[in-house]
């Protein structure tokens, strides 16, 4: 009995033994799988999962806006939702009835989105940038794996107004056209990454200091462009490129005291919003990048390069040859047959013979420099991507046909922006100004970042000689004129038309149905603030410039005069043709001047005490009444920076005389030659806030 008893007792030891065994074995086995499991199988995810010191975040700044010269937005960057998926948490069996809802809420086929869920992958965006309302159809589903995202979009309120100008930015925020592109460093601010860590469950617990928005935010950036102006020019575009059944067609309006661009229009205009239904040739800017011969409008400047090297004055006199002049085989004709006209009814009239005859009297050397020294064939340095210099060929290259075409605009190219920009050196005294689109790049906080300041290109002709071709330019919008449609009431408009002959690409000769009719000028005349330019791109039925582009000239100035507050000079005051006495007056106040915006000119001392304030302080200083180059020395001495508009004496100076004056501050200096300086008694200074 008790052996038996043993017996059992030792089998059930046994028995107990080998279970607790079996038990370790398992664990062992399972602590082995575990540990395959974990090094071999779920290697990368735990990999994916891990929490390394050196994991960084990367923080997108907000786009900065674009706005215009009053503030009105241009370009905003807004918030957008967009559709991700994160295929690994869809179950299997729900996975075409996801892609089934999402294919049908945002009209995607549906194999592309099971494509996209495909349990491979990590994550994938299935559309981004959508609406709200699609975007809350989608959350109210509670799809499994589906997430909206909040991103940044770019958003033009202002549609196709200036959309050249702007250009457009990517489904990721990069700038790919127009001034989103050339500014893209200014616009898109700085990415910043933070150093941080990942909890088991991939959540981010940041170890560094997370930086403050405004130190990597991008800047907004204001335009020179006027929203107003803008538009106007853009629809009186428009309105003679439909009436004329034309290609297209160019509008620049320029301050010509400061060179900054208050409206750029082209046909056919572009909306940013929708770039994607857009051809890329509708993408260009078109007054910078496409060039063509500027035909008549470079009369003027022709007389004006004369009339500074003294060959020819207003009265000089010249043979019209009946309207037809042979040179070689070929012969130059006139529109209209004229037998003796003096040179400011040369540009009245627009004479092809006589503009050749007046260029004759300073040679092809010359012509070619002025032409160089008005901006042809170089780029202006506006800043945006495309711009063309044109093309004017050496002068030993010109036949003498070719010289005569030249001299009155054919034969060379020119963009419209460089027409535009070289009359308005004419109405600016004789500068050149270079033009531009920024007025100023300001931070978050309003704080200014950059103010670009107006830039002198060169004095190419003197004060004088340009307000006797003013003169001249006046003559074509009166009686007699080639544009009378382009006058003002109240207003004395100074311009030029031109009817410019086109070469066919095909069989490269000039093409008697393809021409580009012109109107650039500026007003008023006599003391000129703004300069307009049309261009209509191949009309049909009609091609005068007088015709064709100078309504649309007359649309944009009236608005112009309005938004921008330009008084009309009075009438007793207006153009009159200027004896010889006056001209010898202004002459010798210039000569007395010297050439004071040469910024390599070496100026005398002034003896003037430099006014201090009780405190010993520095104040503004008097300038009324003294020379560019006394006001100047005047403003150095107190170590103001002078910023001089017009020439002759000082009229108007800001900050007035006794203020105080900082370190470096800016003295706005204005500037009247002795013949105009009383045309101000009754009315403000030019420049002055209205």
């Amino acid at each position: 009995m008790s052996s038996w008893r043993e017996d059992s007792s030792s089998k059930a030891t046994s028995i107990r033994m080998v279970v607790v065994l079996s038990f370790l074995l398992l664990g062992l086995c399972a602590v082995v799988g575990r540990v395959y499991y974990l090094q071999a199988i779920a290697h990368d995810e735990l990999v994916e999962r891990q929490s390394p010191v050196d994991r960084s975040v990367t923080f997108t700044p907000r786009r900065g806006s674009i706005l215009d010269r009053n503030g009105t937005e241009l370009a905003v960057t807004v918030k957008a939702p967009s559709v991700h998926v994160r295929p690994r948490a869809i179950p299997d069996d729900r996975r075409a009835e996801v892609a089934a809802a999402l294919s049908s809420i945002l009209d995607i086929d549906r194999e592309k989105v099971m494509g996209r869920l495909n349990p491979k992958r990590r994550f994938a965006w299935i559309k981004r940038q959508i609406s709200p309302e699609l975007a809350k159809k989608i959350e109210d589903l509670e799809l499994p794996g589906v997430a909206i995202t909040q991103e940044h979009k770019r958003y033009y309120p202002q549609e196709s107004l200036a959309g050249q100008i702007l250009g457009f930015v990517g489904i990721d925020g990069n700038g790919l056209e127009g001034l989103e592109r050339s500014l893209e460093a200014t616009l898109a601010g700085t990415k910043s990454k933070v150093v941080g860590q990942r909890d088991a469950r991939g959540r981010v617990i940041m170890s560094g200091q997370i930086p403050k928005f405004e130190t990597f935010e991008g800047h907004t950036v204001e335009l020179t462009i006027d929203e107003r102006i803008q538009r106007v020019a853009q629809d009186a575009l428009q309105e003679q490129v439909d009436k004329y059944s034309a290609k297209g067609g160019y509008a620049i309006v320029l301050d010509v005291k400061t060179g900054e661009i208050l409206a750029m229009a082209n046909t056919p205009e572009f909306d940013p919003n929708k770039f994607r239904e857009y051809k890329s040739k509708d993408w260009r800017l078109r007054p910078v990048t496409d060039t063509f011969e500027p035909g008549s409008v470079v009369k003027p400047l022709v007389l004006a390069s004369a009339l500074q090297e003294k060959t020819v004055n207003l009265d000089t006199r010249f043979d019209c040859e009946g309207g037809r002049i042979k040179i070689g085989r070929y012969t130059i004709r006139d529109s209209h047959a004229h037998d003796v006209l003096n040179s400011a009814e040369v540009v009245q009239v627009s004479s092809n013979i006589c503009a050749y005859k007046i260029a004759q009297t300073i040679g092809k050397e010359q012509t070619y420099d002025y032409l160089r020294a008005f901006g042809f064939g170089a780029r202006t340095e506006l800043g945006v991507r495309g711009e063309q210099p044109g093309l004017v060929w050496p002068p030993d290259r010109w036949a003498e046909v070719s010289f005569a075409n030249i001299a009155f605009g054919q034969g060379f190219t020119a963009t419209p922006l460089q027409v535009t920009t070289s009359i308005g050196s004419i109405a600016n005294g004789g500068m050149l100004m270079r033009p531009r689109l920024i007025k100023r790049v300001i931070d978050r906080d309003g704080g200014v970042v950059k103010q670009p300041t107006p830039q002198l290109v060169r004095q190419i002709v003197s004060p004088e000689v340009a307000r006797q071709t003013a003169y001249a330019m006046s003559l074509v919008t009166r009686e007699g004129g080639t544009a009378k449609q382009a006058a003002m009431d109240n207003f004395t408009v100074a311009g030029k038309t031109g009817t410019a002959q086109k070469v066919n690409p095909e069989t490269r000769r000039y093409d008697s149905k393809m021409w580009v009719a012109s109107f650039v000028g500026f007003l008023p005349a006599e003391r000129p603030e703004i300069a307009i330019a049309v261009m209509v791109d191949e009309p049909q039925r009609i091609h005068y410039g007088g015709v064709v582009a100078a309504p649309a000239f007359k649309k944009i100035a009236l608005e112009a005069v309005h938004v921008l507050g330009i008084l009309p000079v009075p009438a007793s005051k207006r153009f009159h043709k200027p004896s010889q006495d006056e001209v010898a007056a202004v002459a010798a106040a210039v000569e007395d001047e010297e050439q004071v915006f040469d910024l390599g000119v070496t100026l005398l001392e002034d003896s003037a005490p430099a006014p201090r304030r009780d405190d010993g302080g520095q104040s503004v200083p008097d300038l009324m009444g003294l020379t560019a180059r006394q006001a100047i020395l005047r403003a150095r001495k107190v170590g103001a920076l002078p910023e001089v508009h017009g020439w002759g004496r000082v009229v108007a100076q800001r900050p007035e005389a006794g203020s105080s004056l900082a370190e470096g501050e800016r003295i706005v200096i204005d500037l009247l030659p002795p013949s105009q300086e009383t045309m101000i008694a009754d009315e403000p200074a030019a420049g002055a806030v209205q």
